[in-house]
């Protein structure tokens, strides 16, 4: 290991393990005594939260971090859920960014890889599975209404459209497009649409809801943003619908809400205490950034799943990423890129940080069979993937460290719902602290927390109101 680096580990026994490289340069008396107050000060506000009204909560855009408590709408998907799953055979999710990212998460993580391909009974009744909404490329939904059709499945598709602000011009286009396709093929196409939307006049959607019922209407809490929705019924509905064989809806939202309130329990901690991951980990990627000048963070999931590590990429990018600050993040999967990317991290500029996510049981396995050939496999003969999987993750740990480069490993003991939940939760929570010791939430030296930018986007309206414009212009052609 570098001299100039030391490991320190964090133990959680029944979730996140946390092991950090900590650069020696960042460890003064001063600069720990700094960082002390800071985090002091991070967490008396946090926790000023604990026992503040909703009604304070949608003002700080803070109410994601009681989703796991909110039982009203935890009850609407259930119930929503076990209908729709006796009156579809398909579920299509319309939405783009945030509104479909947690689901596409839980669907790579929770359901067999090929969902669709299954028959109705081996997937326990839940239906197929399809994404759209999130571009104006129209090769993917043609082909997709055209393949239902051909199949004879539209009148048995259910469509969730989610859109926080009900105004997404992506989404809405798709909506439009398919509800025509609907209007020609079946009876009444608002009974095959659900609106996961803010329930407010503004929504385009929950009009619509309004003018004649849809199928059914779920909520986006006010107070939560999209990037910090996976709990509420934006990520809850499509795991509640897919529940495979041998499980309930009601047992993969109970895994979820585990997994979230376990990362809670976790935050609630003095910022110091060794489970509390969300704290150490925005510290290092704070110090990382300052002291070592890291311009980006590689997510490495250790694991096939690429969409976790996009669903990562927006909550970082798009709530620290401000004030001309704030790391890049790039989205791997090991070991995969490592034969994309490494010769970069290596050879290329000393500016990437890396965040391991080791997975020790991968939920399945295999095992390479001996051959006694003495070939270049023989290394590997005999050992499960999951086995060489995790020498993969902790070669390149160990090669990262002998050249300087800094990590840090969460490690989860199984790849399943309740353990990821769990980890984007935490997630969250790191970026929420990461935010404040950015000062994002300070304006002028003074917390102003209804406006902290952590949860804002403003710089996001530029590109929407120009694609108007510029669509407004070809229509007038």
């Amino acid at each position: 290991m570098n001299s100039a680096v030391k490991q320190i580990e964090f133990g959680d026994d029944s979730g996140i393990r946390l092991r950090m490289l900590v650069c020696a340069e960042t460890e003064s008396e001063d600069k720990e005594s700094l960082v002390d107050t800071r985090l002091e000060e991070i967490q008396t506000l946090f926790r000023e939260e604990e026992g503040a009204p909703l009604s304070l909560l949608k003002q700080y855009l803070r109410v994601w971090t009681r989703s796991h408590l909110q039982t009203e709408h935890i009850q609407d998907v259930l119930e929503l859920s076990t209908k729709a799953r006796d009156d579809f055979s398909v579920l299509v999710t319309v939405g783009i960014g945030a509104s479909d990212l947690s689901a596409r998460v839980f669907h790579e993580i929770a359901n067999h890889p090929y969902h669709n391909l299954l028959s109705s009974s081996e997937r326990g009744g839940s239906p197929e599975v399809y994404f759209t909404g999130d571009t104006f490329d129209p090769i993917r939904l043609k082909s997709l209404l055209e393949m239902l059709k051909s199949r004879n499945l539209l009148h048995k598709t259910l469509l969730n459209v989610v859109s926080k602000s009900g105004q997404t011009g992506e989404t809405l286009a798709t909506l439009m497009i398919i509800k025509d396709r609907l209007q020609k093929e079946v009876v009444n196409w608002r009974k095959q649409i659900i609106a996961t939307t803010g329930l407010t006049s503004k929504s385009l959607l929950y009009q619509l809801h309004q003018e004649s019922e849809l199928y059914g209407v779920l909520p986006v809490p006010e107070g939560v943003g999209g990037r910090f929705s996976a709990f509420s019924p934006v990520g809850l509905f499509f795991l509640a619908m897919t529940a495979g064989a041998g499980e309930t809806p009601k047992d993969r939202v109970n895994a979820a809400v585990e997994g979230a309130q376990h990362a809670d329990k976790n935050f609630q901690l003095p910022y110091a205490h060794p489970h509390n991951t969300a704290y150490h980990l925005a510290l290092w990627l704070d110090s990382v950034e300052k002291y070592y000048g890291a311009g980006s963070i590689v997510f490495y999931n250790y694991a096939d799943n690429i969409r976790l590590g996009e669903w990562f990429v927006q909550l970082y990018i798009e709530s620290i990423q401000d004030r001309n600050i704030g790391s890049n993040v790039i989205a791997a999967k090991g070991p995969t890129s490592s034969h994309s990317i490494l010769n970069g991290i290596l050879a290329g500029p000393k500016e990437k940080a890396i965040v391991f996510i080791h997975w020790e049981d991968l939920g399945a396995d295999l095992t390479i069979p001996k051959t006694n050939e003495g070939n270049e496999l023989e290394a590997f003969e005999g050992l499960s993937l999951n086995d060489c999987q995790t020498a993969s993750y902790r070669g390149t740990e160990a090669d990262f460290t002998e050249n300087g480069i800094p990590n840090v490993t969460l490690t989860l003991p199984r790849r399943d719902i309740r353990n990821v939940c769990q980890l984007m939760r935490t997630l969250m929570d790191t970026v929420a602290v990461k935010g404040r010791l950015q000062e994002l939430h300070l304006t002028d030296g003074v917390p102003t927390l209804a406006e902290e930018l952590t949860y804002h986007q403003s710089a996001v309206e530029g590109y929407k109101k120009r694609t108007e414009e510029i669509a407004r212009s070809m229509q007038r052609r």
